[in-house]
Order: C-alpha cells, then sequence, then structure tokens
C-alpha cells in the first residue's frame, strides 16, 4: 500500500493520487513563513507549524510576476504558458511540491530538486514542459520549489543594507531556494527520500541559481549533485558574464533610481504597497532592461559562479552540463561589439594588453572573412565557451563533468533547438506540449531523461534506459578526452577538443 500520508516537522500532510496512481503527489506544502509585512525583502522565516491535517492537493500561488500566457500570440504562451493567466499568483508564494513512489518513510530513493528558470523575474514549477510524475515513477522523488521573483526577490537598497546589517541582501529568492534545500534534507525521509542525496537541477536563471547555490556557503553538506542546463556560466576577464551575480553597490543603485522615480521615500512605505502594484509600479517607473538578478552581497554570495568554481568551492560533486545549439546562436545576436574586419580586429586586441599578440596568434586571422568566422565560431558562443573552459577547470581540479549539446529536431516550426527546447525530452513531456513529436524524438525522450535519473540516483548518467536498454556511453570530460554527449538524431560522444583560441580564453578567463 503506498503511503499517502506523512509527518513532518511542522505537522502532518495528507497528499494526493497522482495521475498515475502508483505515484503521490504533495502540492503546495509551505517551507517558509508567508514574506508578507514586515516580512518582506527579509530572509525566509521559519514555517508556523500547524494543527491537524493539511491537505496537499493544490499547487500554491506563483511568485508575483507578469501575468504569463496573456497574449495567445506570444512564442512561450503556447510554449510555456497555455494555462498561465489561470494560475493564481501571490507574495504568499514560499512552497513547494513532492512527487514520491515511495510505499513507505524508510526507501531512501534519491532526489531531484528542481529550481525552474524564468530570467529570475517569471516562471513557476508547474509549467507545461515538466512531467514530474513521469519522472518520480522511474524510481527518484521530485521536489520542485517557488521562490521570489523580481522586485520582491531581488530589490537591493541602502536601507535594506542598513535595517539589518548582519543579514544577506538582495538574494531574497536565492535564500528561498537555499532555505528549501535545507528543508527537503530534514524532511525529504518522511517521503521516502534519501536525505544524503539530493541533486540540485535548473535551467535558465535555475541553472545561475543552482550555481549560485554551489557557491554558497549555506549549503555545505547540502547537496550531492547539479544539473546546469542552457547553462554553465563563465565570467572572462576582459569580457564579464552578462548573466553573472553583480555587486551589491550596483543592485543597490537600481533599487535607490526605483525609489526616487516611484516617490518612495521609506521601507515602510515600500512595504505598505500591494505586492502586484509595487510590481507593476517598477514596469511603469523605470525603462525597459533586466535589473534583478543574484547580488554578491558579501554573505550568501561572496564571489561570481565561476570564481568559487575555478577556486573549488563547489566541492567533489558530479556535474552534468550543456546547453542548446540554437540558443547559443540566437543569444549570440544581443551581443555586440565584435569586430568584423581586420582593422577592427586589432583595434579589439588591445583590450587584452601585454597578451595581445598572444590574441591575435591564436586569431590567426588573414581576411576579413576570417575575423567574421572567428567571432561566429564557439571560442566567441558564449554558452559553449563557458561550458567548456568551466568543465576543464573543474577537470584539472579532479571533478567529474558531464557535458552535452542538445540539438535534436523540433517540429512544429522553424526554431530549432531553442531556449527550453530540451526540457520536454529531459523530463519527459513531449505528449504535453503542443508539437507534433514523433516516434524518434519520444525514443531521444527516453534516452536524456533516463541519463538524468541515473545521475540523479548514482551521480553518474551511464546505465540502463527505463526500458532497460544500455545507453550510449556518456564519458566525463577530461583534458585528455574533452568528451561531450550530443543529442542530434541520435546519442553520441564526440570530442570537442579546444582550439587555440579557446585555449587562450581559458587561460584569460580569471
Amino acid at each position: 500500500m503506498i503511503k499517502r500520508r506523512v509527518t513532518i516537522e511542522s505537522g502532518e500532510l495528507q497528499g494526493i493520487f497522482g495521475y498515475d496512481p502508483r505515484i503521490t503527489v504533495f502540492k503546495g506544502v509551505p517551507y517558509a513563513k508567508p514574506p508578507v509585512g514586515e516580512l518582506r525583502w527579509r530572509a525566509p522565516q521559519p514555517v508556523e507549524p500547524w494543527e491537524g491535517v493539511r491537505l496537499a492537493a493544490e499547487y500554491g500561488p506563483m511568485s508575483v510576476q507578469n501575468v504569463p500566457g496573456l497574449d495567445p500570440n506570444e512564442f512561450w504562451t503556447k510554449e510555456l504558458h497555455p494555462a498561465g493567466p489561470e494560475f493564481e499568483m501571490s507574495e504568499d508564494c514560499l512552497y513547494l511540491n513532492i512527487f514520491t513512489p515511495a510505499k513507505n518513510d524508510d526507501e531512501k530513493l534519491p532526489v531531484l530538486f528542481y529550481i525552474h528558470g524564468g530570467g529570475y523575474q517569471g516562471g513557476y514549477p508547474y509549467e507545461i514542459e515538466f512531467d514530474w510524475e513521469h519522472m518520480a515513477r522511474k524510481g527518484i522523488v521530485v521536489v520542485t520549489v517557488q521562490y521570489r521573483l523580481g522586485l520582491l526577490g531581488f530589490l537591493a537598497h541602502p536601507m535594506l543594507s542598513a535595517e539589518h546589517p548582519e543579514e544577506p541582501k538582495g538574494n531574497y529568492g536565492l535564500l528561498d531556494q537555499a532555505a528549501a534545500i535545507a528543508w527537503t534534507k530534514r524532511n525529504i525521509a518522511a517521503f521516502g527520500g534519501d536525505p544524503e542525496k539530493i541533486t540540485i537541477a535548473g535551467q535558465s536563471a535555475g541553472a545561475g541559481s543552482v550555481q549560485a547555490q554551489l557557491s554558497s556557503s549555506y549549503n555545505r553538506g547540502l547537496i550531492s549533485g547539479a544539473i546546469i542546463q542552457s547553462g554553465i556560466t563563465a565570467s572572462l576577464k576582459e569580457d564579464p558574464d552578462p548573466w553573472s551575480p553583480v555587486p551589491l553597490s550596483e543592485a543597490e543603485e537600481i533599487g535607490e533610481a526605483f525609489f526616487n522615480n516611484a516617490g518612495i521615500h521609506s521601507l515602510e512605505e515600500a512595504r505598505a504597497i500591494p505586492a502586484k502594484e509595487i510590481h507593476a509600479l517598477f514596469g511603469r517607473v523605470m525603462p525597459r532592461g533586466m535589473y534583478f538578478r543574484p547580488v554578491i552581497d558579501g554573505r550568501f554570495l561572496t564571489e561570481t559562479s565561476y570564481s568559487a568554481l575555478v577556486h573549488d568551492r563547489w566541492g567533489d560533486l558530479p556535474v552534468l552540463a550543456g546547453f542548446n545549439k540554437g540558443e547559443a546562436r540566437g543569444f549570440n545576436r544581443h551581443m555586440t561589439g565584435f569586430p568584423e574586419t581586420i582593422a577592427a580586429l586589432d583595434i579589439y586586441a588591445d583590450k587584452y594588453g601585454d597578451c595581445k599578440p598572444e590574441f591575435l596568434n591564436a586569431a590567426a586571422c588573414s581576411s576579413d572573412e576570417d575575423v567574421k568566422a572567428l567571432f561566429a565560431s564557439d571560442a566567441f558562443l558564449f554558452f559553449a565557451l563557458s561550458l567548456r573552459i568551466s568543465a576543464l577547470q573543474r577537470a584539472r581540479l579532479g571533478h567529474k563533468t558531464y557535458t552535452y549539446l542538445f540539438d535534436c529536431e523540433i517540429p512544429g516550426d522553424d526554431r530549432g533547438s531553442f531556449h527550453g527546447a530540451e526540457l520536454a525530452f529531459a523530463y519527459d513531456a513531449l505528449a504535453r506540449t503542443w508539437r507534433p513529436f514523433t516516434g524518434k524524438s519520444y525514443d531521444m525522450a527516453r534516452i536524456i531523461s533516463s541519463y538524468w535519473v541515473n545521475f540523479v540516483k548514482t551521480g553518474d548518467p551511464n546505465g540502463l534506459s527505463v526500458f532497460g536498454e544500455k545507453l550510449p556511453a556518456w564519458t566525463p570530460y577530461s583534458e585528455e578526452s574533452p568528451a561531450e554527449m550530443h543529442f542530434t538524431d541520435k546519442a553520441e560522444t564526440v570530442e570537442a577538443v579546444p582550439d587555440k583560441m579557446t585555449v587562450f580564453r581559458l587561460e584569460h578567463s580569471l
């Protein structure tokens, strides 16, 4: 008999049957107090215990954000948010969800802890591209978390820094995630999970969040592995990562500009404005832009994620990381300042100072066409370069990183392997999407999701698929053999040998 009721630190929970009755689902489980009133822009506080049995039958409200899916013609409406406007939204959003196949509380199943993406501005863990029940059916416990976003999750301001100088600043969304990881460590055994085997995973801003959690001392001893999808990022000395955590002073300037533009004079005033109203107010008084992301506050984060990786603060845990070929090219279209002529290349090389001759030697350009080809190559494709130099850095430290490139056929339009295209494959949700996937896509999804589940179980993606097939060998990246799994019309490991420019950029990454 499958166990549907559990006792955790804050009280009793009653789970519900999943669509698959062999899975028990616990939705909307609070892991912290509602971050409202005086708790707005504070670290999450322990959840209040409850009396009796709490029915965990509905997802908690999504974090305050622009309502997803309002425009039926917008790309992401069809892709992620076909029912987005129907979901509840609230500042009271610190809830997680558990999907478990366990029949009792002593099974010690490995745990996948998933952090959703959305640019730190949007998203929620029950988007259409995830089939968490199907993943749990493969022998793992899945935990998905909601956390504060945008203004409510990442605001920094000198008044906040002065209010509680001993507390972390500007990283409230990350602190929520960390609180949920710690909650999982303390409580997951009641759901049949193994508290010693928690793999954290995320895509896009979720991937950035995973790297931030690995980089923070708050999580020492809590995490056994990590999956970083689109992508692992490296902040190079001459070309800083545009998605890297920002200094507290920079984040505080944004907060000051908002308060000034909005006519807000105190934290009391700011906290008195209803959450949805203050979110909308920010959009009205500030120019368009990506304002909110993790902050190097000197407490939760003391450095960039890449610096923490290089200085071996992630620890000796396995990492599975990769990117999508189509998205990598798409992101690079937004990056400007690359030279297109030999003359412009010579000027561009000045930023390398005394290393300018070494840079030009690695560039090996003799024509304008060579210059254009160089800056369209993987050496300047941000996701590709970041993945490979990060994997190489970890290999030099003696740690395992399994790298991948996803470029499967995505039917329905000509977008190719867009940002997020791999999610329905990795989390076995092809049947939930609108796209006309056929048998070969389902075969590939079975392979990819099996790799993911194996990694959660053992820290190694190799082994058998859910149907008992032997999966193609996936070799960890090493300096001697820079192996990379390529998902196209088949799964195969290839050697991603770095060229001279990639090696140059690696050596000048810090």
